[in-house]
């Protein structure tokens, strides 16, 4: 399902919720987008974090990489 099923689906269950459910649905959305928020500048805030991200995407652009099947067979 894509991202606009999804919107579409949840736009058709919430015309069919009552007031109080969809207090509920509101509330848990509210607490899924500040977490998300959260966990975003928790990761920004741990030191090294963004000197090891542009290590990383530095290491993918220069192929300095282990492909999966090669972790794969070391597990």
């Amino acid at each position: 399902m894509n991202t606009l099923e999804i919107k579409n689906k949840i736009r058709d269950i919430i015309e069919q919720l009552s007031a109080e459910k969809l207090k509920t649905a509101l509330d848990f959305l509210e607490d899924l987008q500040r977490s998300e928020e959260d966990e975003t500048q928790a990761l920004l805030n741990e030191p090294g974090f963004m000197e090891g991200y542009r290590q990383a995407k530095e290491d993918i652009r220069t192929r300095k990489t282990i492909s999966w099947k090669a972790i794969k067979r070391n597990v």
